[in-house]
Parts: structure tokens; C-alpha cells; sequence
């Protein structure tokens, strides 16, 4: 649509976001789609054909539908090409039954999505083969049945159909798992009070009918919703549960997944050494077991980690690996959390326009889905900052409409209410509101960017400058505290040109600096770490190509930041840049 208009693809997003609040269009697992049989068929009549052409160039002929199952049950309608399976179809064959329950019991993007026939199947195995399942007839048994009805519906069908046996089959398995989708169908809608009141319930319920495997979930699920909310302690308290029953029934996976979680706990507290440690752990379990989807969770996560940390190669390779283990889940579609670490990681040195420009190639759904805005305080604020910065104020108004809709559906979230105030007060450059976020917010790392940005903001205002650097040191004690190394030396940067010397520690004498080591502070403050990274190894005398191949980037690439380096640092030549870099 925006090749056909001649605009970018980011001003149509305020278009997009009315259609999809109208109801005209809703979005699936991977694209997004008319409600309307009736306006689809109109559009597809009257629209003229070479601009129907334009319109889907690039788009995958749809494929022959084959009817899979005669209930019209789950997966009654699954696309598929005579004489060959899909990708994640024949994939399937590997489908395990604790994959098939992970993927599907803690799904906070897609929940209840149509089985593919093959993990249908393997459903089906695993309700009447495990002990304890429900059910007692061969296919299943009611039980059995009622769990697969709740996958493969429309949304609101799906809705209706889990209130329906959540509320009235009592407490056997159907209802447990019914309340676990009903929890992660409001989580995907960004009905967070609601997910919440059902992941409470389901965790209520009496789990002796479940199998024994599944045991773990309910508890597990809610802790991870708890975690990304910031109300720690309450996550901490289902995580302990969740991991004391993980041993004691000898489940590997729930084990690596609650190591994953606990792990996203504690980055979320700030203690960011301790959270590495536990989602290592995690990870290292999830792939001694193939565990394929809990270890793409852990390994994006400790992605984000790295890059925090400054290990920008590191967190390279963890999105790669990541990205990787997904690859091996059959059917599964990348999880939100998963596609914005790898967009964080991605962009790492690119300018605004670029980054944005990126996002919306690759993530173009991304912005639709009320989920991104739970991960953490510092998605919405990330994106309205690229958005002011690249001239895109219509993205930056549109996030923060979408998070601010959120807090306002969900009154008893502090969290998003403080991440609503961070986005407005950023698109409003409104210094007052942005101080009340900084106090309003429960994450340190959310608590510090926001300190940061009103320091930032302050600076432009050349009259406060005395306060900008008080807001700005509160930051940098926060990141240092919380281990965030790149953020404290982005505001080391910014105090530093705000005239504040560089910290000292008490009591020790310093000589002053020399003028080459004021070249390497100054190289070090306003070069990214990606180039820097690329800087050093140059200074050491590899070449392109050898920087290329360390870096995991192209020599075209490295060749682009070689010359942002050299303006950056006005030299001319690699002898002046080891110079610098080097004693």
C-alpha cells in the first residue's frame, strides 16, 4: 500500500490503527486481515487489477485448502499443497508433548491459533496416553475433546467457548486450560486486569486432573505476566511454587523455563548479573532437552542483556542462536518478545531514520499488538524517542496513544500508567510529567531512562542546566547500579558536555589526564559501540573482510562505519586511528 501511494510505510500507521479500532481489519498470527468476508470479496471485485497486482506483489498465492478433520474441530482448515507439507507441518514430526504444551499453554502472542495437523495429533496422543489425562474413552474422552474445541476458532468464538467451559465443566482439565487461554487471549488484547483474574483462577483450579506434565503451567504462566508487569514480589511467590513442583516431578523443561522466567524477573529488578546468570542456566537445561522454544526465549533474552552490558558481539550471537532454536519448534511464529530483542540487537548502530525504517520492513505488525507494549517500560519510550528523532511524529503519537489506551484500560497497573506518563511526557517534551514518571516508575531501568531523558531534555533548555545535571547523575547512579554499562557512559557523555568533570573516586588522588587518554575518553563518549568495536580492531590492523568476519557484518558494512568513525574522530587514515586508540 505504501509503495502504491509513493509514502513511507510509517505514515499510514494512524490509517492502520483507526481501521483496526473500527473493527475493519484484526490482526492474526502473522498478518493481518478484512473481518468481513462480504468487504474482502468487494475489494477484491472492484479494486482495478493492476493495482490489486501492486498491491499483493510479493504476497505467497494462497495455498489449496485441505480438510483435516471431519469434527470441524480444531485445525478443521489447514492450508496445504498437494503431494507436499508446509515448512512447519513437516517439521511437526519432531512435535514433542511438552513442546506442544509449552508453546501453546504459554503463548501470550497467538493464543489458541489453529493446530497444525500433526501437532493436533500429537494433542491428541498426549490427552489419552498420559497418566492422569482427562478423559476416559479412546479418543480422549470429553475432557480431551473440549481442550482441542478451544484451538482454531475465531477470537471471539474462541472467547466465548473457553468462558463457557472455564465457568460451567467445574474443575477438570478443560477448565484449567480454557482459564490459561481465556488469561492469554485478554494478555493479547492488552486486557491485563482480566489476564490476570483468569491466570489467578486457572491456578486456583484443582490440577490433579491434568496431566501430570502440564502441572507446572498454570502457575508459571502467571508468574511471567506478573514479571513483565513489575509486581516482583507476587511473581516471585508463583515462580517458588512453580519451581518447587518442577523438581519434585523431575520436569526438565519446566525447570528451564522457570530459570527463563525468574531470569526476566530479576532484569526486570535491575539485578542484571544475577538475571544472566539464572537465564544461562535456564538455556543450558532447555538445550540439553531440545527444549527448542524456551531456549530462542532465554537466548533473546540474554541478547538484550548483553547489549546492556556493552557485549555487542555477544549479543549478536545470542539473537543468531536464538533465532535458530525457533527455526527448530515446529509451527511456532516468532513470539513478540523474541522479534524486539532482535530489532534492538539489529539496529544497535543505526541512526533513527534507519532503525525505524528497519522496524517497519521486517516488524510491520509489530506496533499492532497490545503485547509489545507489556514486555517492558522501555518499548514505548524507545519508539516515540526513534520516532521524534527520524521526523516520524506520527509514529511517536500513535505509540503513545496505544500506550496510553492501555493504561486506561487497566486502572490498578501503576507500571503502565507510569510507561503512559514516560511516552506522553517524551512526545510532549514536557519536563514536569517526565519527572513524575521517573518517581512513578517501579523497574530501575525504566526509573533511569526516564531520569536520563529529562536531563536530556533540560540540557536543550539552556536555562536549567544546573538541574539537568542533577536528573542526568541520578541516572548514571541508577545504571551503574543496575549494571547497564552503555547507558551510564551515554550520560557520562552528556554530563560531560554539560561542563561536569568525570567522577572521582573519594579520597584517591588522579593525575590529569594525558592529552592521548583524553582522545581514547573522547573516541570511547561519542562513537557507538558497534563502532567502537570496529575501531579497535582496526587499530589492530585487521582488514576489512577480518573485521567483517569477528563482527558478524559484512565488509560493505564495516566499510560504512569506518567512515562515520573518521568524521567522528577527524582523522584520516588507520595509523592516526591507532593512534588514538592505542598507546
Amino acid at each position: 500500500m505504501a509503495r502504491v501511494q509513493s509514502v513511507t510505510v510509517l505514515s499510514l500507521l494512524p490509517a492502520l490503527e483507526e481501521a483496526l479500532a473500527a473493527g475493519v481489519i484484526g490482526s492474526t498470527s502473522d498478518r493481518f486481515m478484512f473481518l468481513s468476508p462480504g468487504l474482502s470479496h468487494r475489494l477484491r471485485t472492484e479494486i482495478p487489477a493492476p493495482v490489486r497486482q501492486a498491491l499483493l506483489r510479493g504476497v505467497p498465492v494462497p495455498r489449496p485448502r485441505e480438510h483435516v478433520m471431519g469434527t470441524g474441530g480444531a485445525g478443521a482448515d489447514i492450508e496445504a499443497e498437494p503431494g507436499r507439507e508446509s515448512g512447519p507441518v513437516a517439521r511437526a514430526t519432531e512435535q514433542t508433548p511438552d513442546s506442544l504444551v509449552s508453546a501453546l499453554l504459554l503463548s501470550q502472542d497467538n493464543p489458541g491459533r489453529p493446530l497444525d495437523p500433526r501437532s493436533e495429533a500429537a494433542m491428541r496422543r498426549t490427552l489419552v496416553r498420559t497418566p492422569g489425562s482427562p478423559g476416559d474413552t479412546a479418543d480422549g474422552g470429553t475432557d480431551g475433546a473440549l481442550i482441542l474445541s478451544l484451538f482454531g476458532h475465531k477470537e471471539t468464538e474462541q472467547r466465548d467457548r473457553a468462558r463457557a467451559i472455564a465457568t460451567k465443566r467445574g474443575q477438570g482439565a478443560s477448565s484449567v486450560v480454557a482459564a490459561l487461554i481465556l488469561s492469554n487471549l485478554e494478555w493479547a488484547a492488552g486486557h491485563v486486569d482480566q489476564a490476570l483474574e483468569w491466570g489467578d483462577r486457572a491456578q486456583r483450579m484443582d490440577h490433579t486432573a491434568l496431566p501430570v506434565s502440564w502441572r507446572p503451567y498454570p502457575s508459571l504462566a502467571l508468574a511471567d505476566k506478573l514479571a513483565h508487569l513489575g509486581r516482583f514480589a507476587e511473581g516471585e511467590t508463583e515462580l517458588t511454587h512453580t519451581r518447587e513442583l518442577a523438581e519434585r516431578l523431575d520436569h526438565p523443561w519446566a525447570r528451564a523455563e522457570s530459570a527463563i522466567v525468574r531470569g526476566r524477573l530479576l532484569a526486570g529488578m535491575g539485578r542484571t548479573e544475577e538475571a544472566e546468570a539464572e537465564v544461562r542456566t535456564g538455556v543450558a537445561l532447555a538445550l540439553r532437552v531440545s527444549a527448542h522454544l524456551p531456549a530462542s526465549q532465554g537466548l533473546s533474552l540474554l541478547s538484550l542483556l548483553s547489549l546492556a552490558r556493552g557485549r555487542w558481539s555477544e549479543a549478536a550471537d545470542q539473537i543468531g542462536r536464538a533465532r535458530s532454536q525457533l527455526d527448530l519448534q515446529p509451527g511456532t511464529l516468532p513470539p513478540v518478545r523474541h522479534s524486539w530483542a532482535d530489532f534492538r540487537v539489529t539496529t544497535t548502530d543505526m541512526d533513527a531514520s534507519g532503525a525505524l525504517g528497519l522496524f517497519a520492513k521486517r516488524f510491520p505488525d509489530l506496533l499492532a499488538k497490545p503485547s509489545l507494549f507489556l514486555l517492558n517500560p522501555e518499548v514505548s519510550a524507545r519508539l516515540v524517542r526513534l520516532g521524534l528523532a527520524a521526523g516520524e511524529y506520527g509514529l511517536a503519537a500513535a505509540v503513545t496513544r496505544q500506550v496510553t489506551r492501555l493504561a486506561d484500560q487497566n486502572p490498578g497497573q501503576a507500571g503502565l500508567a507510569a510507561t503512559a506518563r514516560h511516552a506522553w511526557a517524551l512526545l510532549h517534551q514536557d519536563p514536569d510529567a517526565l519527572e513524575h514518571a521517573a518517581l512513578q516508575h517501579v523497574a530501575p531501568w525504566a526509573s533511569a531512562a526516564a531520569s536520563e531523558d529529562l536531563g536530556g531534555m533540560l540540557l536543550k533548555r539552556r536555562e536549567h542546566r544546573h538541574t539537568a545535571r542533577r536528573h542526568l547523575r541520578t541516572a548514571r547512579e541508577r545504571y551503574h547500579a543496575i549494571g547497564a554499562l552503555v547507558s551510564a557512559a551515554r550520560v557520562e557523555s552528556l554530563l560531560q558536555d554539560a561542563g561536569e568533570d568525570s567522577p572521582r573516586h573519594v579520597g584517591v588522588s588522579q593525575p590529569p589526564a594525558s592529552g592521548r587518554e583524553q582522545r581514547r575518553s573522547r573516541a570511547r563518549s561519542v562513537l557507538t559501540e558497534a563502532e567502537h568495536r570496529i575501531a579497535c580492531l582496526v587499530a589492530e590492523g585487521l582488514t576489512n573482510q577480518q573485521v567483517a568476519k569477528r563482527v558478524s557484518r559484512s565488509p560493505h558494512t564495516v566499510n560504512y562505519h569506518l567512515r562515520q568513525i573518521f568524521r567522528k574522530l577527524d582523522v584520516d587514515s588507520r595509523v592516526k586511528l591507532a593512534r588514538i586508540l592505542h598507546p
